[in-house]
């Protein structure tokens, strides 16, 4: 999906069709074991992609960009902060744009992955609940959105991973393209004088 993203093809409305009828099955296992009061038997599904993978993790580098001394990302991270904190980040992903951007790309295309990883590393261990497979509207804020994981630990870990995991894995890839933003504004400033 987020190959196809960094290509500027909707990875998610072409990847989705292909694996929701799988994961929806497994949602529903997931769903009936837990109306039962039996153990949930699947881990994966979409109500666990959506969750684990929600703004595709690019709030972090909204949340980066706010903080920015880049006039540029300074204020693009203002602009993409109130549709990102909701789960909408095609402002940033196209306003950066993230979209054939080679300084951005590895946090991009990777940084779904990694939660995906750690969310189901975390959820085999225990530490955190398996989600019991039911289905959001898409557009509900931050945290909201996993609160029909049907666990406290499952919120826990949504907002672990785009408020803390999320910004930690686009910092230094932000940062070398906020130094290339600065040396170019401080440039533009001189040339402008």
């Amino acid at each position: 999906m987020q190959i196809l993203w960094f290509l500027g093809i909707h990875g998610t409305n072409v990847v989705l069709p292909l694996v929701t009828p799988i994961w929806l099955a497994m949602d529903l296992e997931n769903l009936a074991a837990w109306r039962n009061g039996l153990e949930m038997p699947n881990v994966l599904g979409l109500a666990f992609f959506n969750i684990v993978t929600w703004s595709g993790l690019a709030l972090g580098l909204v949340l980066l960009m706010c903080l920015s001394k880049s006039k540029q990302f300074n204020q693009m991270g203002k602009l993409a902060l109130m549709p990102a904190l909701f789960g909408i980040t095609e402002p940033v992903i196209f306003g950066t744009p993230l979209v054939m951007n080679y300084r951005l790309m590895v946090p991009f295309v990777t940084n779904n992955a990694i939660a995906i990883a750690l969310s189901w590393l975390l959820i085999k261990l225990g530490l955190v609940a398996k989600i019991v497979g039911a289905q959001t509207i898409f557009g509900l804020p931050l945290g909201f959105f996993a609160t029909v994981g049907g666990a406290a630990s499952i919120i826990a870990l949504h907002l672990f991973l785009l408020l803390i995991l999320s910004p930690l894995l686009w910092y230094p890839w932000f940062k070398m393209a906020e130094r290339a933003a600065l040396a170019a504004e401080r440039e533009a400033d001189k040339e402008g004088l």
